[in-house]
């Protein structure tokens, strides 16, 4: 008899994060990384998660940005990723204070 393994059916093959290198993908990553472990066994608001977010987000920025190492097309996509989040989240806000029940009545 041969000392040979069976080949499996399928191939499995083990990857960390195929989107790893995805610069968009990464931020958006650390941010939910880092703003999850902030808070941790914590009951915070959905509003303030979301504040927590955008912070994150543009100190990730920022640090790109100053990272030589940092191609100038990534440095240009993650700035216009962070300009639409800045402004959905503007209007966001703004939207927001529409929906709330108690302004409602005060108009």
């Amino acid at each position: 008899m041969s000392d040979k393994k069976p080949r499996p059916l399928i191939r499995i093959t083990k990857h960390a994060d195929p989107l790893a290198k995805a610069a968009l993908y990464r931020l958006r990553h650390d941010t939910l990384l880092i703003v999850s472990k902030l808070n941790s066994n914590r009951n915070t608001s959905n509003e303030d998660m979301k504040r927590q977010m955008v912070f994150v987000q543009s100190q990730l920025c920022k640090a790109a940005i100053a990272d030589a190492s940092v191609p100038t097309a990534t440095k240009k996509a993650l700035m216009e990723f962070q300009a639409a989040t800045m402004a959905e989240n503007i209007q966001d806000r703004r939207g927001s204070l529409r929906r709330r029940p108690e302004q409602k009545g005060a108009a």
